[in-house]
């Protein structure tokens, strides 16, 4: 088996069925196979009836489906992290319930995947927002490939938060057991670090996959995230849990890793702040402010990139200030690197 497509479920039974029918591989059809693990959610019912549905009609094309059930609700990095444990595929990547496949490009990323033998891939991928306009997140015009270590383990970290797309080799990562950062959302980035700091990693320049802007955030249900986030709203005290869990994230990687990039991935952080900084910009001027002077607070405005995109923010707002990005993305050809 080449790839196992790994799909952590909760509660969307109307996406997962727009990802399973975006899955269009042809050429491998007989080497993916489709792993989806349901965290007891409200609609498992649901959720249970459309896996069916797709492993009826998909099981004429040669996929085959693993579909699983917790008896309880673990949470969104227990369930991200168990699930490698049922694949069989030589690269395991994960899905977002909620995200899709650019149609026609499984194919060509798995031929680049066989040829280059990467142990991570940094995905290229696109937002398509409530306007259709489509945003893409590139960071080269070219295939680009890394030396294991911690300059690749810093470039590869806050740019591999996004899980849909994520690709790894199984056999490089085995601590699945590991539930010190269960809570943090960001389990994903303790197998990038490990991966890249011992072994040659890569970006593909093939947008993968794509997710739509919205969406209801469902995080704070388990034990696990109680008291961090509030499952159905996006709150200023959840995003700068969130960033908190950043931070704890870097520095117990530090630690368990043995080496010394937190602060780089802080810096690196707060020069790529706009991503994080829009996120209460629709909320109104003063939540806005409070929200950024957590950030503040939190240590991540120790570049000058953080107040230039604070300002462009509160100037111009989301919508303008994103028209303003998309513009300059589009010259360029790609994210800058600054």
């Amino acid at each position: 088996m080449l790839l196992s497509i790994c799909v952590p479920s909760y509660n969307r039974p109307e996406e997962l069925k727009r990802l399973l029918e975006s899955i269009d591989s042809t050429k491998y059809a007989k080497e993916i196979e489709v792993i989806i693990q349901e965290d007891k959610a409200p609609k498992r019912q649901e959720v249970r009836e459309v896996v069916q549905d797709f492993i009826d009609i998909r099981n004429k094309n040669g996929y085959e489906i693993k579909y699983f059930e917790n008896e309880e609700n673990c949470g969104y990095d227990k369930n991200l992290r168990t699930l490698p444990k049922r694949a069989t595929g030589e690269y395991v990547m994960y899905m977002g319930d909620d995200d899709m496949y650019v149609p026609g490009a499984l194919d060509e990323y798995l031929d680049l995947l066989l040829k280059e033998k990467p142990g991570y891939i940094l995905r290229r991928y696109r937002t398509i927002h409530k306007d259709n306009s489509v945003e893409e997140y590139r960071y080269s015009k070219e295939n680009v490939f890394f030396r294991p270590g911690e300059d690749a383990y810093v470039e590869l970290f806050r740019r591999s938060l996004f899980i849909s797309g994520f690709t790894f080799r199984r056999g490089l990562f085995s601590d699945y057991d590991c539930d010190i950062f269960d809570g943090t959302l960001l389990f994903q980035l303790y197998i990038q670090a490990t991966i890249c700091l011992t072994s040659k990693s890569a970006y593909f320049d093939i947008p993968i996959t794509q997710q739509i802007e919205g969406g209801i955030p469902y995080f704070g249900k388990s034990e696990s995230e109680k008291g961090l986030y509030t499952s159905g709203s996006n709150t200023v005290e959840g995003s700068l849990n969130f960033m908190r869990q950043v931070i704890y994230m870097a520095e117990k990687l530090d630690e368990k890793l043995n080496v010394s990039c937190s602060q780089k991935i802080i810096e690196s952080y707060s020069k790529y702040s706009y991503g994080f900084l829009l996120e209460h910009r629709d909320d109104g001027v003063k939540t806005y402010k409070r929200y950024a002077k957590g950030l503040k607070e939190l240590g991540f405005a120790c570049t000058s990139y953080f107040y230039i995109y604070y300002y462009l923010l509160l100037i111009f707002g989301k919508r303008g200030s994103a028209k303003i990005i998309m513009f300059l993305k589009k010259i360029i050809g790609k994210t800058p690197r600054l």
